[in-house]
């Protein structure tokens, strides 16, 4: 469906509202549809990214006093305009700026993030309350115009209007881009997504930026509608209604929150005067919603309009080559020296020491414990060395957030398939195709979501493999062993030369073990790059390995050719291998 098609209609809805029901029904209307264009906003956050904000009332409060400052001083539309854009300018940048450092190293910052939120409002309240001399103190702000003097009776309602088509326009194209299936694969699967390179903390600051930039936006409007401010336009009750309406209306819809104004805004205002806990019924209504519909009305509306005019299925659009990746893809010896990782009292590796080569297939083996995974943690960054360094050839790689291992050109599989289970095969195989690639650019073109590079199009062309019959499956419906092979092939996506499997062979059977291993030893040999991996099944390890390195409780055993490692008197007193 083309994005001019809803906006056309929400358009001609809204165009129509003065006509039939005259200019104070579209002057509420025009207040229910600035709180839903802030209600976007939210919803933009939370639906994509689930990161729910406590306190945009913030950025709206602020640019409504802001706005209202301006219009006192000086009633020039074209100066007016041009301060309205620096303020959300620097709304967007400080907003940015504090969700990426909330955000930066942790993965699960999300109920931090909203208290943090409320308590800004909650302070900026107090401030808006008793900084008489700039805000009117409690009596709020009033005395000014409207923006280019236009009556909110009448001709203002279609500056609103105008707003409203161009944020939901907006937010119909990014829906469509490449940074809307980003977002989604941030609320999916963050520590997949920095494995992949992605700075998922930058990614969320920049979320929260932009809805903090339309919250503004809708806050100088609404200073321009009511002509005052006070300082409940910057409280946490204002906050808390935003969120209300976005989840009524539906976060998950670009139009769910107008929705959601405009619904619960002309329920509240036939039910002030009449029903006394009319909040208590809002806050039912929002629990209710949340626990049954989580979608919210726009959701229901959406399947109602699915029974009569079923969707048709997405065709998939041919690929397109990918452009080199801009990892660090040059062979180079891995080096641990005198590595040693401590958590709490427990020490998992003490001093492990070895240099593998630039090039080949390194199996790392061990009893359980021995702290295999633990070193390929430390590889890329999920878990930091107490002592010691690791070494990429002349680079010092320990102790690095995550998302920059890709950039040093290593790639990472987990023991369990790590994907995104809410997005089908080919979203899934489009994320890692972006991986490493993409710029800044490419964000805003759809081209990079049929992007193919020639290590991906040779798994999915080789017909053992059968991710390329699923690519419209969603990925929850995926057998086991199938989700092995879309995990391996979304880490080989961006070619990294340096490629790490953890166990890429458990839960599979012999023949599709037999496949997997064909298809990392084919990896090696076309990129001449350097795999680890840790594998218990010494008839694998036996027929893939180059080098094999002994670990054993969180020490180097041995590292050796197999024969002479099967030959060593120590792993043979430690270690038994079985076969499949």
């Amino acid at each position: 469906m083309s994005v001019l098609l809803p906006t056309s209609l929400l358009l001609a809805v809204l165009l129509l509202i003065p006509e039939l029901f005259g200019d104070f029904m579209a002057y509420q209307i025009g207040l229910y549809l600035i709180y839903g264009i802030a209600a976007q906003g939210i919803g933009f956050l939370w639906g994509k990214t689930g990161v729910l904000p406590l306190g945009q009332s913030l950025f709206f409060g602020i640019a409504a006093y802001v706005t209202a400052i301006t219009l006192k001083v000086d009633g020039n539309l074209f100066l007016n305009l041009v301060l309205a854009a620096m303020v959300l300018a620097l709304i967007a940048g400080v907003a940015f700026v504090l969700a990426t450092l909330v955000f930066r190293g942790r993965n699960e910052s999300g109920p931090y993030f909203s208290l943090i939120t409320l308590a800004l409002v909650m302070i900026a309240e107090q401030v808006a309350g008793t900084a008489t001399s700039l805000t009117g103190g409690f009596n709020g702000m009033s005395g000014f115009n409207s923006l280019g003097d236009l009556d909110p009776f009448g001709n203002f309602y279609y500056v609103i209007v105008a707003a409203t088509v161009a944020v939901s326009l907006l937010l119909f194209i990014l829906n469509r881009l490449p940074i809307n299936l980003i977002a989604k694969a941030v609320l999916d699967n963050e520590p997949r997504m920095q494995l992949l390179g992605f700075p998922t903390h930058m990614i969320k600051g920049a979320a929260f930026a932009f809805s903090a930039m339309i919250a503004a936006m809708a806050g100088g409007l609404f200073a321009s509608h009511q002509g005052i401010v006070t300082p409940t336009s910057t409280g946490f009750a204002l906050s808390a209604e935003m969120v209300i309406l976005t989840a009524v209306g539906g976060r998950f819809h670009v139009l769910g929150p107008l929705i959601g104004a405009v619904i619960v805004g002309w329920a509240s205002a036939e039910l002030r005067g009449s029903f006394p806990y009319w909040e208590l019924l809002m806050a039912l209504v929002f629990i209710l919603v949340v626990l049954k519909a989580p979608g919210g009305i726009a959701e229901l509306l959406e399947a109602a309009f699915r029974r009569v005019w079923p969707k048709t299925p997405t065709p998939l659009t041919p690929s397109v080559v990918a452009p080199p990746t801009r990892s660090g893809t040059r062979p180079a010896p891995l080096r641990f020296e005198d590595v040693q990782l401590k958590i709490g009292v427990v020490r998992i590796l003490n001093g492990v020491s070895f240099e593998t080569p630039a090039t080949g297939i390194v199996s790392v083996i061990g009893p359980n414990g021995a702290g295999k995974t633990s070193a390929l943690n430390t590889i890329t960054g999920n878990l930091n060395v107490t002592g010691g360094r690791i070494m990429l050839g002349e680079v010092r790689i320990d102790s690095r957030p995550p998302h920059n291992a890709l950039g040093n050109g290593i790639g990472r599989k987990l023991q369990v398939p790590s994907v995104f289970f809410s997005l089908s095969v080919s979203e899934n195989l489009a994320i890692a195709m972006m991986a490493g690639r993409l710029r800044m650019a490419d964000l805003f073109r759809t081209t990079p979501l049929q992007w193919r590079s020639r290590s991906l199009s040779r798994v999915l062309n080789n017909p053992s493999v059968p991710l390329k019959n699923e690519l419209t499956d969603p990925v929850q419906h995926l057998p086991q062993g199938h989700r092995q092979f879309l995990e391996y092939a979304m880490t080989v996506a961006a070619e990294p030369s340096v490629l790490l499997l953890d166990e890429p062979c458990a839960g599979l059977s012999p023949d599709e073990t037999a496949l997997m291993t064909e298809l990392v030893r084919v990896y090696q040999i076309e990129t001449a790059g350097l795999v680890i991996i840790i594998e218990h099944d010494m008839s694998i390890v036996e027929a893939i390995s180059d080098k094999v390195l002994v670990l054993h409780l969180g020490q180097v055993l041995a590292f050796d050719d197999y024969k002479k490692i099967r030959d060593n008197p120590d792993v043979q007193a430690v270690y038994a291998g079985g076969t499949k």
